[in-house]
């Protein structure tokens, strides 16, 4: 399967999105983005990568129910397709493996 190519910006909506699964949606994912990584992005940045994301078939949505908390409006939630999870992977696994050809080849300084 070719791997569809991805900014660091949407890595880590990605990321932050299959941590929070079932219960993704743009605020939580806002948070986890600024308690994971300490990078203070605007909802509409996150609504924008969601996005091109689901545009890309990485993501998928879906509307939430209704909340009290949210003065009776859903919230559309975001969970991974297949091909968001082995994007994913595949980018983990190319960066583990190039990890350990730094720790093999450490620079000296």
């Amino acid at each position: 399967m070719t791997q569809e190519t991805i900014s660091t910006q949407e890595e880590i909506v990605l990321l932050s999105v299959g941590s929070l699964e079932p219960e993704a949606y743009a605020y939580g994912i806002q948070k986890e983005i600024k308690d994971q990584a300490g990078l203070s992005w605007s909802l509409g940045t996150i609504h924008t990568i969601l996005y091109r994301l689901e545009n890309k078939g990485l993501l998928k949505s879906e509307m939430g129910g209704a909340s009290d908390k949210r003065g009776g409006r859903s919230k559309r939630l975001y969970s991974l397709t297949a091909k968001g999870y082995g994007n994913v992977q595949h980018i983990q696994e190319t960066r583990q493996a190039m990890w350990n050809k730094l720790v093999t080849n450490k620079p000296s300084f």
